[in-house]
């Protein structure tokens, strides 16, 4: 396992439902079962085929996937320079050990190829990555030989990660130093030093700590508590983070990444009076891959805990690569479109890709107003986002036996008054995001309102209402409004203005008027990984739903895309403006 493999596999007996009965459909290919949010790009990404043989062997996608149906994969995929692997979706009563024995690996291998694998996600239909060696992958559809009834003297050859001893490998697997030190007569020598990337033998341990030998007088296999332990928890009191944004020029783009970092060195004194040491490494960026690669060559990052940045989606690959090929925790905190996220599985996307983030938008609104009357505002704009996001919200309302029926901006009060209900709500969503369609809206609908006081109406909207307080604050609390977003500063939150004057004090200049604050971006970031690096220190992906914090504007809940991969913050909330001239965030406890 590496040093710091962000999840390990947690001990635990597996309980099993029934899986699909197509789990391996055919030689070459596996079923994988759709989660909210994704497409079918984003899932070929994901096993790293192309969309089109995803759509060859799934004629019907090509009409649009949902979640809970499943799709058949071709197992061609692979990563550029990466050991030969076989993507296994997990059927019923299979454990871990079985696993182990039908491709010939090791426990510890598969682990570390699944770095989220634990035994809440070790279910029936759940798919994960198995490392294959060239000999295991030529014998992989053929029944393993029968185990020698003479152990090996080695359980397992072992690449050394990062930082490791001979301590914490002792300890990994259920051995003495001692032991260790046997096995591997090298480490012995006085000059001895393990380093990382050393290849070293893991003997078996003690005769009373042996792995069962199957036989058939002792059928019984070892359990996953027998195969695997859970990292413990370890507390940070020193952290190191490094900053990589393009600070300089002079430009409002750097302006905003200067902000964005005060708000992280903002973060720091806070942990710190926790008694928290972080050492911050901030260089800037530049604006390309170029520029990138030259800052990692000329300074020393390769042990630092996190790295936050870049700005640009074009620099996101180099960054990528580095981190995960050095074990670091990268945080982007701007762009979706990073699709490292797929792949590396340090990687942290503050802002998800635009089909999750309508898809948890959609679900948002649905269990809010699935029993309401929607309607969709045609207000004759083009918008893609809030037609995707409209189109959403009616595909989740046709599976619980709803349909989003549609009014026009231009049809007259009655017809309007004909597709709502009385004495009930009825929920409007505008056909676009813009102001202008507001700005058109707003009056008709205060006239409706007066005409027709029997119709209860609420309206649902998109992230960008946020920035149209100032002419429209009002209506928005007349007509019972809710906006989804990932972020919101609140202003009637005393918080937010104390945050204000406490930047005012530190830095002597106020925070620039934008959507969203850089400056609160930056501290709510970086305050999230120093508290959870300092109270779960290498084990924080154990308990990233655990770390609390109270932020100013960005609310967190990283979850992984696949057990391989980075994580997506897939927090959405409601921002609702309540006729009582109030302001709250509405999210669904999961």
């Amino acid at each position: 396992m590496t040093h710091r493999k962000i999840s390990s596999c947690i001990a635990a007996l597996l309980f099993l439902l029934q899986v699909p009965a197509q789990g391996q459909n055919e030689e070459g290919t596996f079923v994988h079962t759709i989660q909210r949010g994704e497409t079918v790009y984003s899932i070929a990404r994901t096993y790293q085929v192309s969309p089109d043989a995803i759509l060859k062997l799934n004629p019907s996608a090509n009409d649009g996937i949902k979640a809970g149906a499943t799709l058949i994969i071709p197992q061609q995929g692979q990563r550029q320079g990466a050991t030969q692997e076989k993507y296994h979706t997990i059927q019923a009563g299979e454990t871990l050990y079985q696993l182990t024995k039908k491709y010939g690996v090791g426990a510890a291998d598969i682990c570390e190829a699944n770095p989220g694998l634990t035994a809440d996600n070790f279910q029936i239909g759940k798919v994960i990555r198995i490392p294959l060696s060239a000999a295991s992958a030529v014998a992989v559809s053929t029944p393993p030989e029968p185990a020698p009834k003479k152990q090996p003297e080695c359980r397992e050859m072992y690449k050394v990660k990062r930082k490791e001893t001979l301590f914490s490998i002792s300890r990994q697997f259920g051995i003495s130093e001692a032991e260790l030190q046997a096995a591997n007569p090298e480490m012995k020598q006085p000059d001895y030093k393990l380093r990382r990337g050393d290849v070293i033998c893991i003997p078996y341990p003690s005769k009373e700590k042996a792995e069962p030998v199957i036989t058939s007088a002792n059928p019984q296999t070892p359990s996953n508590a027998e195969l695997m332990e859970r990292k413990a928890s370890s507390p940070k009191r020193l952290i190191r983070m490094g900053v990589l944004l393009p600070f300089k020029g002079g430009s409002a783009e750097s302006g905003k990444m200067i902000e964005f970092y005060r708000g992280v060195l903002m973060a720091v004194q806070q942990i710190k009076k926790a008694g928290v040491s972080v050492d911050v490494f901030a260089y800037d960026s530049g604006n390309t891959a170029g520029e990138m690669k030259a800052v990692l060559e000329a300074h020393p990052l390769t042990e630092l805990d996190f790295i936050i940045g870049p700005l640009h989606a074009e620099q996101i690959p180099t960054l990528s690569n580095y981190c995960q090929r050095h074990y670091i925790r990268l945080v982007v905190p701007f762009s979706s479109q990073g699709e490292g996220v797929y792949q590396n599985p340090y990687y942290y996307a503050v802002n998800p890709p635009k089909s999750f983030l309508l898809s948890e938008a959609a679900h948002l609104t649905t269990e809010l107003f699935g029993k309401d009357n929607i309607l969709l505002l045609d207000g004759n704009e083009s918008d893609n986002d809030a037609a995707n996001f409209s189109e959403a919200v009616n595909k989740r309302l046709m599976q619980n036996g709803n349909k989003m029926r549609t009014i026009r901006l231009s049809d007259d009060s009655q017809t309007w008054a004909d597709m709502m209900v009385a004495y009930k709500s009825n929920v409007i969503i505008p056909s676009s995001s813009s102001v202008k369609l507001l700005n058109q809206l707003f009056p008709k609908l205060r006239q409706f309102a007066v005409d027709h006081p029997e119709y209860g109406i609420k309206l649902v909207g998109y992230p960008e209402w946020q920035t149209y307080t100032n002419n429209h604050l009002e209506n928005f609390y007349r007509f019972d409004t809710y906006a989804y977003s990932t972020f919101y500063r609140n202003p009637l939150n005393g918080r937010a203005s104390q945050f204000e004057n406490d930047y005012q004090k530190h830095f002597h200049e106020t925070t620039i008027t934008s959507w969203p604050r850089f400056g609160m971006l930056g501290y709510d970031t970086a305050y999230f990984f120093l508290k959870g690096l300092s109270t779960y220190g290498d084990a924080l992906e154990l308990h990233l739903g655990e770390v609390a914090t109270t932020p100013y504007q960005h609310q967190f809940k990283f979850q992984r895309v696949s057990n391989w991969s980075g994580f997506i913050n897939r927090e959405v909330e409601f921002i609702h403006y309540s006729p009582a001239h109030s302001i709250e965030i509405i999210n669904l406890k999961k």
